[in-house]
């Protein structure tokens, strides 16, 4: 009965660092890929800015 334990306590500990494993793996992948959407989104934005920054709108203000 005592070895049955153990053995119950080993296994459930193996199965646990698995699901550990899993959800840490999942979690880091998750991460990378929203700091590479968010990468390539900002790149996009700062080369949007570069192009249309020299095509900015004068304000003219009173009879000038």
């Amino acid at each position: 009965m005592n070895l049955l334990k153990v053995g119950a306590v080993v296994i459930a500990g193996i199965v646990l660092l698995v699901v550990l494993g899993k959800v840490v793996s999942f979690v880091v992948g998750a991460f990378t890929a929203l700091f590479f959407v968010a990468l390539v989104a900002g790149g996009g934005y700062v080369a949007y800015k570069l192009v249309s920054g020299g095509k900015r709108r004068e304000i003219r203000r009173g009879r000038y």
